[in-house]
């Protein structure tokens, strides 16, 4: 991914017993040292093993190109029950135009 741009980030799972839109709460949480980034609700487009995220410019300007990102889903079943994925790590490109751009 490159810093500034308007990425859609698709994660897909292969497993069967996921369903993400079974569950009442998906979060998508985006970390690189102190900054963390949680993207949730209409902010996300479910499927039963998918979730899609897009990032802002003014989102992915957070994150530096010194360190990878790491990415994780979690969602919470109306019994109180909660899953995780494994947690992945991206790097985010370096940006000639360092800024939001309109």
């Amino acid at each position: 991914m490159i810093r500034g741009t308007t990425p859609t980030l698709k994660f897909k799972v292969n497993n069967e017993s996921v369903d993400f839109t079974a569950a009442d709460n998906v979060y998508v949480t985006f970390s690189q040292g102190r900054t963390q980034l949680t993207k949730m609700g209409g902010e996300l487009t479910i499927l039963p093993q998918e979730v899609d995220v897009v990032l802002s410019q003014e989102e992915s300007l957070m994150f530096n190109t010194s360190t990878r990102v790491d990415i994780q889903i979690n969602w919470i079943y109306n019994n109180g029950k909660r899953a995780s994925t494994q947690i992945v790590s991206v790097d985010f490109g370096r940006q000639l135009i360092d800024k939001v751009l309109s």
